[in-house]
């Protein structure tokens, strides 16, 4: 099981573990005679599920890039904004990002370069796109397209090319 089943399991879980918490600390104050409000077990419960998913939604991304090879580069990362999680739009976060691992780049016979370039996606699978550049001729072909002319601010050809 991966993503949004994962991530669901995860809030279940540390709702659970709380409830079992607070549960436990609410019965210890009742039994020193206090009365805390019956409305702060279920506050509790939500407010924790709330951080965790809100902790794991920003986490994943640097838990995603140290799972990458040592070397491999962080090329693009695209963040987004989410209706069903309104702080996104103060900080939008991390969904998916481009990565090249410089050990996967290879000659040709004929000049250029090719590079295998993974796409990771948060809730989605990683998928590993074979790239050519053409560092000579300053163009990029993409796995069964054409050559294009590669944009000078392309961090693909900037990695293969240049580093």
């Amino acid at each position: 099981m991966n993503g949004i089943g994962t991530d669901l399991l995860g809030v279940i879980a540390v709702g659970i573990g709380a409830a079992a918490v607070l549960y436990a600390g609410m019965h210890a104050v009742r039994r020193i005679g206090l009365s805390p409000a019956p409305w702060l077990l279920p506050a509790g419960i939500g407010l924790s599920m709330v951080v965790y998913s809100v902790w794991n939604d920003y986490g994943w991304y640097g838990r995603a890039v140290n799972q990458l090879p040592q070397d491999a580069q962080v090329l693009l990362v695209g963040r987004d904004k989410q209706p069903w999680a309104p702080w996104t739009y103060l900080a939008p976060v991390a969904t998916r990002f481009a990565a090249l691992d410089p050990a996967s780049v290879s000659e040709g016979g004929d000049g250029t370069r090719r590079a295998q370039i993974m796409l990771v996606e948060r809730r989605g699978q990683t998928v590993i796109v074979p790239q050519d550049f053409d560092c000579q001729g300053g163009r990029i072909r993409p796995a069964r397209g054409d050559w294009t002319a590669a944009q000078s601010d392309d961090p693909a050809y900037a990695a293969v090319c240049d580093g």
